[in-house]
Formats: C-alpha cells, sequence, structure tokens
C-alpha cells in the first residue's frame, strides 16, 4: 500500500514537537523505510494523542510489513477519533478482506463510499468482496463506475471479467479479460479467465498459453495439474508429463504431482518407466502409507494380486486408513481370492456402514461364493444406496433367483432391463429369458417367496 500522505489538520495548533516526528515519519515511509516511519510516528503519537493522522500512517506502515493486529488497532483509533475519515474505513476494509471477514470488509467499503464515493481504489476492494460473497451483479456495478471515475487498470477489468464470467456474459468476459491482459500482460485473474473460456470453447492452445504464462507467473501444484490437463486433453500427454517433471525439480516432495504424473506416463506408453519410478519411491519411502496405497492404485486394474499386497501393506502402516482397506478386499475379489476377502470386507463396513466400495465387493464375493442369501442382502444394500446403477439390480435378480424367490427376481429383471444401457447386451438378453422362464413359473404357482425376514 502506498503511504499516501495525510496531513495534519489545525497544524498550527498542535505541539511543535509532534509536527516534527510526524513529518519526520512522512519522509522515512516515501522513501520505503517504514520501520524507521513507525517509530517516528509512535513519537509523534506520544507527543499529541489527540491527533489521528499519525495513528493513520503507522497503520499504512503496519500494513505493509504484514503486522496486521497492529494496523488494526490504529485504524479503529483513527476512527474513534475521525469517524468521517473515508480512508481509514477502506484500509480497515482490506485488513479485513485479506483475514477472509468478508461482511466486515463490505460494510467498512461501503461506509467509505458513502463518505468519500470517488475515494480511489475502495470500489475494486469492494468488487473483490462482493464476488466473495457471489454478488458478481453488485460488483460489476462497483467495477464500471471505478472505470468511468478513472481507475483504468488491469485488476479493475480482471475483476469485471470475473463478474461478467460468473453472470453468464462470456463474450463481455473475455473482452475485459483481454483489456486487463493488455495493461498487464501477467494479471492472474485475467489470464486465469481467459484460459477458463478459451478451454470451454475447446480453443486449446490458446488456453495453454494462458495458463503457460500464468504459471510463469504463479507456479503452484493445482496449475501445474490444471495446466497439464489442458495438455492431455489437447492429445499431448508428453507436455503434461514435463510440466510435471518441471514442477517436482523444484518441489520433490509433491506426491500429489508425483502420482498423477506416474499415472500418466503409465497410461500414455511408459508404464515400465512408471514401473521404475514407483519402486525407487517405495524403496525410498517403505513405509509411506500414501505411496504404497498409490502402489496399489497403479497396479489395481492390470495386476490385482500385486494391488492387493500393497494395499494389505498400506493397512499395516496405518490401520485406521479404511480407505486403503476397502481397496484391499476389492482387489482380492478381482484377484478371485474370495474367502480371503470376506473378513478385510466385513472390517471395512464395520468402520464405516457407507462404504459402498466395500459393499459392492463383498456382495462380489458372496456371489461367487454361491452365498447367494447373502450376496443378495448386500445388493439390496446396493441398489438403495445407488438405485440408478443397473448392475446392483442385475446381481440381486440372480441371487434372489438362486434361492428361488421368483416373484422379487422378476421385479429386478425388470427393473434392470428399463436402467441397462446398450454396453449391457449380454446381460439383457439373460435377463430377458429369466422373465419369460419366471413370469411363467408365476402363473402356474410355483414361485415361493422371499424367506421370512428378508429386506424386500
Amino acid at each position: 500500500m502506498s503511504a499516501s500522505a495525510q496531513p495534519l489538520a489545525g497544524f498550527h495548533n498542535q505541539s511543535d514537537k509532534a509536527a516534527a516526528f510526524y513529518e519526520q515519519g512522512q519522509a522515512a515511509q516515501q522513501r520505503g523505510d517504514n520501520q524507521s516511519a513507525i517509530l517516528l510516528y509512535s513519537k509523534a503519537i506520544e507527543a499529541d494523542q489527540t491527533l489521528f493522522q499519525p495513528y493513520y500512517q503507522r497503520a499504512i506502515a503496519l500494513m505493509a510489513l504484514d503486522r496486521a493486529s497492529q494496523a488494526e488497532a490504529d485504524l479503529k483509533k483513527v476512527l474513534e477519533l475521525n469517524p468521517n475519515f473515508a480512508k481509514a474505513h477502506k484500509a480497515l476494509g482490506q485488513l479485513m478482506l485479506d483475514q477472509g471477514k468478508t461482511e466486515d470488509a463490505k460494510r467498512e467499503f461501503a461506509r467509505a463510499l458513502e463518505i468519500d464515493p470517488k475515494l480511489a481504489g475502495v470500489r475494486m476492494y469492494f468488487a473483490s468482496a462482493l464476488l466473495k460473497t457471489n454478488e458478481p451483479a453488485a460488483a460489476i456495478e462497483q467495477l464500471r463506475t471505478a472505470i468511468q471515475q478513472g481507475e483504468v487498470k488491469a485488476l479493475t477489468y480482471a475483476l469485471l471479467g470475473l463478474g461478467e464470467e460468473r453472470t453468464g456474459k462470456s463474450p463481455e468476459a473475455f473482452e475485459d479479460y483481454s483489456r486487463s491482459i493488455k495493461l498487464n500482460p501477467e494479471e492472474p485473474i485475467a489470464r486465469e479467465g481467459r484460459a477458463r473460456l478459451m478451454e470451454a470453447k475447446g480453443e486449446l492452445a490458446k488456453a495453454i498459453e494462458d495458463y503457460t504464462i500464468l504459471y510463469r507467473v504463479q507456479p503452484s501444484p493445482e496449475l501445474a495439474l490444471k495446466l497439464a490437463a489442458v495438455h492431455a486433453k489437447a492429445g499431448q500427454p508428453q507436455a503434461s508429463i514435463n510440466i510435471y517433471r518441471e514442477h517436482l525439480r523444484l518441489h520433490p516432495e509433491d506426491f500429489t504431482i508425483r502420482a498423477e504424473m506416474m499415472t500418466l506416463m503409465s497410461e500414455n506408453g511408459q508404464k515400465d518407466q512408471a514401473a521404475r519410478d514407483l519402486a525407487a519411491l517405495i524403496n525410498a519411502q517403505p513405509a509411506n502409507a500414501k505411496v504404497v496405497c498409490f502402489a496399489g492404485d497403479f497396479y489395481a486394474n492390470e495386476n490385482p494380486e500385486a494391488a492387493s499386497g500393497y494395499y494389505r501393506r498400506a493397512v499395516e502402516l496405518e490401520p485406521k486408513n479404511n480407505e486403503a482397506r476397502a481397496k484391499y478386499g476389492a482387489s482380492l475379489v478381482r484377484s478371485r481370492q474370495f474367502d480371503a476377502a470376506l473378513p478385510v470386507l466385513s472390517e471395512a463396513i464395520s468402520r464405516d456402514s457407507g462404504n459402498y466400495q466395500a459393499h459392492a465387493s463383498l456382495g462380489t464375493a458372496l456371489f461367487e461364493l454361491k452365498r447367494y442369501p447373502e450376496a443378495a442382502a448386500e445388493f439390496i444394500w446396493i441398489v438403495r444406496a445407488k438405485p440408478e446403477l443397473a448392475t446392483g439390480y442385475y446381481f440381486l435378480a440372480i441371487s434372489l433367483d438362486r434361492i428361488g424367490d421368483c416373484d422379487q427376481a422378476l421385479r429386478c429383471y425388470r427393473e434392470f432391463t428399463k436402467k441397462a444401457g446398450t454396453q449391457s447386451a449380454r446381460e439383457m438378453d439373460d435377463a430377458r429369458i429369466r422373465v419369460s422362464l419366471l413370469e411363467k413359473l408365476a402363473k402356474e404357482g410355483r414361485c415361493k417367496p422371499l424367506p421370512k425376514g428378508k429386506a424386500k
């Protein structure tokens, strides 16, 4: 924040000592020596505590040094001495905004504008607060007024573009993001906003250009992931991998990015190299449950038996990791170790009764072991949890069919045929055959009801 010198009101009536210290503080602040300025303003305040200007200028210097709580105390003192000092309301609003006290900030900005509608900068900060509270239309109004008053700045247009984007005015947002970038090619809000719009329109090369410049200005793991994802969407997996590698060179501890890179390598013809990188990582961090669990994810589809070993180790390292436990049980099922999977999945469900993966895997294991009544109970839970999915009805229908409850099986087969898509052609044929047979049994009175006590 600039020092913005505030003259002493009624200087001729104030103590000469206070005035001298204040002027020295102003000089120090103007040359960027905020520490000295704070000391000098403090001496001015000691000499005369009725002056609001030294408190205000000291607050500005404190804000420049990120000493927010002391700055806030000074600004409140300013407003105690002079409640109508608009600049103090603006500065206090900025502090509140930075601290996440958005409603308090909005009140301070509104008061500043009530006192001085042309106070520079306050409408831009007010708009930022309004955007945070999802009031884009009100933010746009403030920003357009600011531009009319001469605040033609990159950030003003960037925020205006953000407000327009959030109100569905994409063409206007694009224009204002572009205006912002013309004023400041490194304006991050505008670069990110324009990249979003380009990505949504499928203009991936232009989106990549904006994201790349933004990443150069403000590198972060989240942005690395976004830029890499757009490269991948554009059919440029190696570019994505290179971004990950560069990020990891600077942040070797970032496991999230490392995992994304290895997954992408695996999916794009570099499986062996990714496996070697993963093995080296496990050797370096054998007791890191997150790393070991990722190894399970890495091998889950291709080699479920190897995956189960990694998941088992992750659970041993971190017994409270129920996600790893559910994955361990699922990998045992995929590797057809059904008996071994039962206690693992039962424990996962006992720890988290709503774990869908554990219920689905347990139902599959019981079904494969021909324990149809128990399997049916799991599939009943599954269709209640996700009634939109056809698969649960299919296996519930077969389980009920196998235990002889043709009435309920018939209902489930019919439900499956309603929900199943074209990818379930074989299952659809099976279901239709069973429906016709079960309808015949029902007509002949040879269906028996569900065993007493079973849920329907």
